[in-house]
């Protein structure tokens, strides 16, 4: 039996571990040898805590994880306390450009984690994607390093089976601006790396990029739908509503057969990590894999 102050069996089987996980385990890989120290996460999750949580042993000393949603603080706090993490760092809610500001000490971060960050900034901040990435730079120290992970955009359509994923994707943000809801607005990878090259090339060297194909298995994108249905209590009218509900069906239909003929998966997009350094001195901010970009 565990201790009292010791994270039972099943709590611990939710840890999320580098090495099961593509896009955390690259981010140790890019880490190295190097301490993630004082480690700020900019936009918390369960996800990404629970990887938080394996980091001790990878040289974390303390965390600060933000959030500007309520309802993700209080399930995060809860997490980080039945995961014994507690004494290890804190919790907030916090809008990066809202009031009251959120308020952390300047130079203070060794590493910063911005997991799908911008991407879900038009609910809470939006048309302040472009101040993001300077935002963070107050934060991490000279020498620390800056992750940011995001889904490069689904596009309006594609050949084949893949469609059905664009044609989800059109219909469930559909959902949500009926609702009266705000969308998720993703950015592509070729605007982070802009964004660096042209606002940031005297702040952060590039060290890296990477992209992690997507395979969407059917109850993945039956997720997606789940989230058009669950704002269709919100619509302006019932017979609005259900049209929208037998649309949701045919597509979660198809999107069953779309999947089967594809061998239960279907390839589409990619998600993406860039790993920046803020300088410690004035000097090219582009490492050689970048320069001829």
């Amino acid at each position: 039996m565990s201790s009292p102050s010791s994270p039972s069996t099943t709590t611990k089987s939710r840890l999320v571990f580098g090495s099961d996980d593509a896009l955390f385990g690259s981010i140790e890989k890019e880490q190295g040898e190097r301490d993630f120290g004082n480690f700020l996460d900019a936009g918390t999750g369960l996800h990404s805590i629970r990887w938080i949580a394996t980091l001790p042993e990878k040289g974390l000393t303390h965390f600060t994880a933000v959030t500007a949603d309520k309802t993700m603080q209080t399930n995060v706090q809860k997490e980080v306390d039945e995961l014994d993490i507690s004494p290890m760092g804190n919790v907030i809610i916090g809008n990066w450009f809202g009031e009251p500001p959120i308020e952390l000490k300047e130079n203070s971060y060794d590493t910063i984690l911005a997991d799908y960050l911008i991407g879900a900034m038009d609910g809470f901040s939006p048309y302040k994607q472009d101040l993001m990435i300077a935002k963070l730079l107050q934060y991490l120290k000279p020498g620390g390093r800056l992750y940011i992970v995001g889904l490069e955009p689904i596009p309006d359509e594609a050949p084949g089976d893949a469609d059905i994923i664009c044609q989800v994707r059109r219909v469930r943000d559909a959902c949500i601006l009926l609702a009266g809801h705000r969308c998720y607005r993703e950015y592509p990878l070729e605007w982070i790396l802009r964004q660096i090259r042209q606002q940031y090339s005297n702040e952060l060297k590039l060290i890296h990029s990477t992209r992690f194909p997507i395979l969407y298995r059917h109850a993945t994108i039956v997720k997606q739908i789940n989230v058009g249905r669950s704002k269709i209590p919100y619509f302006p009218n019932p017979e609005l509503a259900e049209a929208m509900k037998e649309l949701l069906n045919d597509l979660e239909e198809r999107s069953r057969e779309a999947t089967e003929r594809s061998g239960g998966r279907i390839k589409l997009g990619f998600d993406y990590i860039v790993t920046a350094e803020k300088l410690t001195s004035s000097r090219d901010g582009l490492s050689e894999e970048f320069k001829d970009c």
